[in-house]
């Protein structure tokens, strides 16, 4: 586990580090994709686009993830203290918390500005993708999200004496994976905004799996865990919005301003 990294001489969060690197590239690919296809953004709203989502990712991660600690932990002895709380810092947060908070931000800003959702969906979700496929590396680091104790092949004994199935690099290989396949295929050329259900289907399906082999403390309700739970309600979302995105490729192009 390497929690922090050392740069000039002072210590820095793994994970922070990980995702400012995501946020760089991240933003460097929207400004490269913002002019293809049917894109046509300029940079400046490019950029506020990026860091709005940034911003209510960063919120939703970590309100999601104090609620669920304070619900779980909350009655335990020091948990009320400033060393149990400065140990949650340099972990990641919750996925599913930033993603609502990211999608949230986004909606306001796309609303405000009247921009065109579906466009910018198809503008965004590479970004996504390639945020979380170095954001899980930073899980990873910092020693939070990780697997099952296994010692069969694939696992990295990082932690402790047990090794550990590497979930969060599994996760991170299956969005760097569907990332690639997105911009090799452009299927938003031949469909407009199908990108996003494409996504949130994919991730929910990914996502739902890998929790079976999750191994820190109990996370869930019954048999499934939080995320499991959050996973089976994308897809009724995935598929409204997939249902929807089909209604709006079926317009005429002057119609087409969803």
């Amino acid at each position: 586990m390497y929690p922090y990294m050392e740069i000039f001489g002072r210590l820095i969060p793994s994970y922070l580090v990980m995702a400012l690197i995501g946020l760089v590239f991240t933003l460097v690919l929207a400004l490269i994709r913002r002019k293809k296809g049917n894109l046509n953004f300029q940079a400046e709203d490019v950029i506020l686009m990026i860091l709005i989502a940034a911003i209510g990712a960063m919120l939703g991660a970590k309100a999601f993830q104090l609620v669920g600690v304070i619900l779980r932990d909350g009655n335990e002895p020091g948990f009320w203290t400033w060393e149990h709380w400065k140990s949650l810092i340099p972990t990641a947060g919750v996925f599913y918390g930033g993603f609502i908070g990211g999608f949230a931000a986004m909606l306001i800003y796309i609303r405000k500005n009247k921009f065109d959702f579906w466009k910018v969906a198809d503008l965004m979700v590479p970004s996504i993708l390639l945020f979380c496929t170095f954001g899980r590396i930073g899980c990873f680091l910092a020693g939070c999200c990780y697997g099952k104790v296994s010692h069969t092949c694939g696992i990295v004994p990082l932690y402790g004496a047990e090794p550990l199935i590497p979930v969060q690099l599994y996760e991170s290989a299956f969005t760097l994976v569907l990332l690639i396949g997105l911009l090799i295929t452009r299927p938003e050329r031949k469909r407009e905004g199908i990108l996003l259900p494409i996504y949130i289907l994919s991730y929910a399906a990914a996502r739902f799996a890998l929790e079976f082999f999750r191994g820190d403390m109990q996370r869930g309700v019954f048999i499934l865990s939080t995320s499991q739970w959050i996973s089976l309600l994308m897809v009724p979302l995935g598929i409204y919005l997939l249902l929807r995105n089909k209604k709006h490729n079926e317009k005429p192009p002057a119609e087409s301003n969803e």
